[in-house]
């Protein structure tokens, strides 16, 4: 999006950044950006707070009244809501390797997508059980085979995000309300493939091709990275 707004900026046309990874914003210095201390995926905060959201877009069109490059902050927290007493994820786990896990959440994957209908796994063109070899062999002597039409770097980032919404979908197979606080805390703190992502951050992060160490921090919540443990 930084790029964009660089091109849209040169033609012309006013831009301002809702932006969640600060450091990129800090790296591609766009001409307007807000940084907000969100959770990934949230960039106006927390669903139903309509005063927070307005908030954040008032402050964010703001910028545009004013020539860049300017980065901002926005520091007000969103709210986290209690969510369900006692929540626990509806299925059951097989922890005994990361692929065992993946394979034992598919019926409450599968039983998640037919109640709601729609999902967001797929961005990386790979099966759950493939965005898993993937990531787990992507620094090894025998990396996996890396599909046409996308740079490996890049479907790493995907097979992450799309791990992610794989078995944070499955956590809503049935009836219930847990927060998103109880559903990060699940998945990062209690499964394997939580582990496995916070251990390939770490790799990316400290390799020395500059394209893994770009998408680092795009991996992780930053309160949920093994440096904050």
């Amino acid at each position: 999006m930084s790029a964009l707004a660089h091109y849209f900026e040169d033609e012309g046309l006013a831009t301002v950044i809702v932006a969640l990874v600060r450091e990129h914003i800090e790296v591609m210095r766009p001409p307007r950006a807000l940084w907000v201390p969100f959770e990934l995926g949230r960039p106006f905060g927390a669903p139903n707070e309509r005063g927070l959201q307005t908030r954040v877009l008032r402050a964010a069109l703001a910028l545009l009244d004013k020539p860049g490059p300017v980065l901002e902050d926005f520091l007000e927290e969103a709210p986290y809501p209690e969510g369900e007493a006692g929540w626990k994820f509806p299925g059951d786990l097989d922890i005994s390797s990361v692929s065992a896990e993946v394979a034992s959440i598919r019926p409450t994957w599968e039983q998640a997508r037919n109640r709601h209908a729609r999902t967001s796994f797929g961005i990386s063109g790979l099966s759950a059980e493939a965005t898993i070899e993937y990531i787990e062999r992507f620094h090894s002597d025998e990396p996996m085979p890396n599909p046409k039409g996308m740079a490996p770097v890049s479907r790493a980032r995907f097979a992450v995000d799309d791990i992610k919404a794989y078995y944070l979908e499955a956590a809503t197979a049935v009836n219930g309300h847990p927060s998103s606080r109880q559903l990060y805390d699940w998945f990062w703190e209690q499964t394997l493939a939580g582990a496995m992502i916070r251990e390939f951050q770490e790799r990316v992060r400290t390799s020395a091709d500059k394209n893994q160490n770009l998408i680092a921090d795009s991996l992780v919540p930053a309160e949920r990275t093994n440096s904050q443990r």
